[in-house]
């Protein structure tokens, strides 16, 4: 069943791995070099002071990562569909779910396995989970809520019980607990009987198989729990039934109001170890996976000020994750980048609107390296940074023009003369008894009908004949 399990995955642990990009096949000759990005032509603009749910995708299957952006304060979800050049088309796409505010997370997943990916939102104010299935071409359909516990505002979609559909989990932050929707592979989805009690107040899920058995387990990331009251980490071992048990907690002074744990293999290991990124530490704490549920600080490694939300990305290429935060005091993007050991170098930080808060990584330009999107709450937009630190990308070629054969009007079958044959078909077309598509060599001027000026330079060309080809 472990195989069975590994091949579904984790959508949060695939889109990882592919964010990661070529982690492990590619370690680029860039591993020292300045991290470099620079902003794209455009700020995204988008309704709502709360833009605090942004994924990355391709919904409309064209090659081409799209953005989701959705309103943490309000009903409205955008689709901004992009160019494959750094550039995305204005105005976004909008949904607006009026029976529904408070879209405090989303993600993007095939659940009822049609090839395309879907949409999964949880609705803070309705206290509901939201699926909205993609009709193609990226438009989605109307959406599916299913109950959770109070006050939801995180998700994470994964196999939990190993049968080959997408699950989901939902934090829910007035009941202390995680609610487990199991899939049924057609985008419906059912609660299992009793949610997950995890720390006070959780913010944040993800999923990764921790202790290696195949089965993907949960780190519930709350904000105020146990004595110190300052944030914790649940992890919750994963049953394979789609049950999860608590395993272990995390909590200590390098750990203060968590708002996001990043999973990956840090220090090359093989095992998965964890970030936790912290809002008012202005860091994130990396923790060793020891075996057995068990974790090691490795330490704490500054970020930028007052973090919002965090994500992995190999943004220099050199086979090592990375980690990019925003920094909603400095209204910048921090990134650390990388040791290989466990450890993180220091920040390098960039430019983004005012107040950031979600953020996320993929290769918008399509250029091999992962670049940055950032939402702005205050300005409520998205700000682009396109990765330059392998140097700007080539230009487009421009065609070669192919060379043009020389016309010869009133030639219908292109042997390179004109007969009277074809003279007389040009004046039965012009007399509208047959179709032009029968002489398009009549038809000089391509406006779908043959003149007496077409008919004379075709008879000109039967006389004079026709130029060398």
């Amino acid at each position: 069943m472990a195989d069975r399990n590994t091949g579904v995955a984790s959508v949060a642990w695939v889109i990882g791995v592919m964010v990661l990009g070529t982690v492990s096949c590619v370690a680029s000759t860039q591993a020292h070099a300045e991290l470099v990005f620079e902003p794209s032509s455009q700020e995204l603009a988008f309704p709502g002071a709360a833009l605090q749910a942004l994924a990355a995708g391709d919904v409309d299957r064209d090659g081409k990562v799209d953005l989701v952006v959705a309103d943490g304060d309000g009903d409205m979800v955008g689709v901004f569909f992009g160019n494959g050049d750094g550039t995305f088309l204005e105005p976004a796409s909008s949904y607006e779910l009026t029976d529904f505010a408070g879209l405090r997370a989303l993600e993007l997943a095939d659940v009822n396995r049609d090839g395309n990916l879907d949409l999964v939102v949880v609705s803070e104010v309705s206290n509901v989970v939201l699926v909205m299935l993609n009709q193609g071409a990226g438009v989605f359909g109307r959406e599916r809520d299913f109950p959770v516990g109070g006050g939801p505002v995180a998700v994470a979609v994964g196999d939990w019980n190993r049968d080959g559909a997408l699950d989901l989990a939902v934090a829910n932050d007035l009941d202390d607990n995680v609610t487990i929707l199991l899939g049924d592979g057609t985008g419906n989805f059912n609660p299992t009987a009793t949610p997950v009690p995890v720390g006070s107040g959780p913010v944040a899920l993800t999923s990764a198989d921790l202790d290696g058995d195949g089965i993907l387990d949960l780190v519930a990331t709350s904000a105020t729990s146990g004595e110190l009251s300052v944030g914790s980490l649940f992890l919750l071992r994963g049953l394979g039934t789609g049950q999860f048990a608590f395993a272990r907690e995390l909590q200590g002074e390098y750990i203060d109001t968590p708002v996001a744990s990043l999973v990956a293999d840090f220090d090359g290991d093989g095992d998965v170890d964890i970030a936790v990124v912290n809002q008012d530490l202005d860091d994130v704490a990396v923790l060793r996976n020891a075996g057995g549920f068990a974790f090691e600080l490795v330490g704490n490694f500054p970020v930028a000020s007052q973090l919002n939300g965090g994500v992995l990305g190999d943004f220099d290429r050199d086979g090592h994750a990375d980690i990019a935060c925003t920094g909603e005091f400095e209204d910048k993007v921090g990134i650390i980048r990388g040791q290989g050991d466990g450890s993180f170098g220091a920040p390098t930080l960039f430019d983004v609107g005012p107040a950031p808060a979600a953020i996320v990584a993929a290769d918008f330009d399509r250029d091999g390296w992962l670049d940055i999107a950032a939402t702005s709450q205050d300005a409520e937009t998205i700000s682009v940074l396109l990765n330059r630190t392998g140097g700007a990308p080539p230009p487009t070629p421009t065609p070669t023009p192919t060379p043009q054969v020389p016309s010869c009007s009133g030639d219908c079958n292109g042997d390179g003369s004109v007969t009277i044959d074809e003279l007389v078909r040009m004046v039965n077309i012009a007399l509208g008894l047959r179709p032009v598509t029968e002489c398009l060599a009549g038809d000089e001027n391509g406006d779908e009908s043959i003149t007496i000026d077409e008919i004379i330079k075709a008879v000109n060309r039967a006389l004079g004949g026709c130029p060398n080809r």
